[in-house]
C-alpha cells in the first residue's frame, strides 16, 4: 500500500473522506511546485534583463553585480525546492507493507 495511504487511512476517515483528503495532499504539493517554479521563471527572466543592463554607459555593476547574484540564489532555491517536493511525492507515493492487525483498525 502506498505511504500516503497508510497515512491518511490510519486517521480512520471513511472512505470518501480518505479521497478527499489524498487529493488535498497532493493539490498542496502540486501548488507548491507551482510556486517554486514560477519563481524561478520569474528570476530567470529579470536575470537576463539584469545581463543586458551591465552593457548600461551609466551600470552600476556594483548593484547590478548584486541583483544577478539575489537572482541566481532565487533560482538555486526554487531548484532545490522543486527537488525536496519530488522527493516528498516520492516518498509518499513508495509502497509500504502493513500489518493485518494494523489494517483491521485502520
Amino acid at each position: 500500500m502506498k505511504k500516503i495511504k497508510v497515512i491518511i487511512k490510519g486517521r480512520k476517515f471513511t472512505e470518501k473522506l480518505f479521497g478527499l483528503k489524498e487529493r488535498q495532499i497532493r493539490r498542496a504539493i502540486e501548488a507548491a511546485r507551482d510556486n517554486a517554479e514560477k519563481q524561478k521563471e520569474e528570476a530567470s527572466i529579470e536575470l537576463e534583463k539584469l545581463y543586458i543592463k551591465l552593457a548600461d554607459d551609466d551600470a552600476n555593476f556594483s548593484a547590478l553585480i548584486n541583483a544577478i547574484i539575489l537572482s541566481k540564489q532565487t533560482i538555486k532555491s526554487a531548484d532545490e525546492t522543486i527537488e525536496a517536493l519530488n522527493e516528498i511525492s516520492a516518498d509518499l507515493e513508495s509502497e509500504v507493507e502493513i500489518d493485518d492487525d494494523c489494517d483491521e483498525e485502520a
